[in-house]
């Protein structure tokens, strides 16, 4: 499994976390900064160059603004909800999981 490891050290910001995910997914230019395009790219596939199975681990956590620890968590939560619908709903899965490390 391939594990993708993100510093969350110097994120003053939501952005400063899209940028260094959609880079770790290598994700195509235009991709949105958002939780439902991170959903459509990760959950849904075939847009990043990086495709599962993967696990995505934010690491020093604790150090985050309490803004972007708050959106990473709702990021979190919104991924794993996507992967129970495509499960309910299209009857596959996708083995993506996204971690939070303190």
């Amino acid at each position: 499994m391939r594990i993708i490891e993100l510093d969350a050290t110097k994120w003053k910001k939501v952005l400063d976390f899209y940028a260094d995910i959609l880079r770790a997914l290598e994700a195509p230019e235009g991709h949105g900064e958002s939780i439902d395009g991170l959903i459509d790219s990760m959950i849904y596939g075939r847009i990043n160059a990086v495709e599962p199975p993967y696990v995505v681990r934010v690491l020093d956590a604790n150090s985050l603004p309490k803004e972007v620890r708050q959106h990473i968590e709702t990021v979190k939560m919104a991924l794993g909800e996507a992967r129970m619908q495509l499960r309910k709903w299209h009857k596959r899965d996708v083995d993506v999981s996204f971690e939070i490390r303190p």
